[in-house]
């Protein structure tokens, strides 16, 4: 009788041991064909996790540069070279947007889909961010945090623009972008000027673009940011040099950006 009840023991023992074994291969086997890839990212930037609090305090406080009153031009330097230019995020409008659909910079260069950007609605720019994603100019500067972002717009809607609404327009861009990210250099480009023979449908003349540009220097001595003289790369006497212009005459083609490019590289912002 003891030996029949030892040998049933032994028995359900071995039974016990075979059924762990084969729901422990059951669950190996379940782990290799089902990958585990952690917690998936957001493929769109969380605006609203990254976003300063707002605060009733002075925005002028937050900025990184504080104005002085004075025209912080970009002189000549020596060659700052490729990693200079390519660590930079560039902002264009139509005139340059060569660099973006071209990758002349090898970085980021934002603008809108379309590649226009209106100085007079400023305030509801939309630029495509390297994810596809399309958000303002402040926002896109809060999640990189870029060290250096060239404004190289301001020429359209130049031609149509009143002078008080085109600075107020363009300061409030660039305070929207130093709140976001007070630790950004902010560099604004001069306007280039248009070649001879373009046809002017939106106003534009090389005369506005110089006006312009006077402007442009204008907000960078009341803002604190720096200004450089890019059109000085491009002009031929006061219009836009024919070999650096594009078909219609008016935005830079790709002699006329690598020509931008090389005199950025040359009047390079010091750290």
């Amino acid at each position: 009788m003891f030996d029949r009840l030892a040998g049933l023991k032994n028995i359900l023992w071995a039974i016990g041991i075979v059924l762990c074994l084969v729901l422990l291969f059951v669950g190996f086997a379940f782990s290799v064909v089902t990958p585990y890839h952690g917690e998936a990212d957001a493929r769109t930037p969380n605006l609203n996790a990254s976003r300063p609090e707002k605060s009733t305090g002075d925005v002028s406080s937050l900025t990184f540069v504080e104005p002085d009153g004075e025209l912080h031009e970009l002189r000549e330097t020596k060659d700052a070279g490729e990693d200079y230019i390519r660590s930079a995020v560039f902002l264009t409008d139509s005139i340059m947007i060569a660099m973006r659909d071209q990758s002349l910079t090898g970085g980021d260069v934002w603008s809108s889909e379309s590649g226009s950007l209106p100085i007079g609605s400023a305030a509801t720019w939309n630029i495509l961010y390297s994810d596809g994603s399309k958000i303002s100019p402040a926002d896109a500067c809060m999640i990189s945090k870029p060290a250096k972002l060239f404004l190289c717009i301001g020429s359209d809607g130049l031609g149509n623009a009143k002078k008080e609404d085109y600075i107020a327009a363009y300061k409030a861009l660039i305070q929207s972008i130093q709140t976001a990210s007070p630790e950004t250099r902010i560099i604004c480009c001069s306007i280039a000027p248009v070649a001879e023979g373009y046809a002017s449908l939106d106003g534009l003349t090389s005369d506005i673009a110089n006006e312009g540009t006077e402007w442009v220097r204008e907000i960078c001595r009341d803002t604190g940011v720096y200004f450089v003289d890019v059109a000085q790369a491009v002009r031929s006497g006061l219009d836009l040099n024919p070999k650096y212009a594009g078909a219609n005459n008016k935005t830079l083609n790709t002699a006329g950006i690598q020509a931008v490019l090389g005199y950025l590289r040359t009047h390079a912002l010091e750290y």
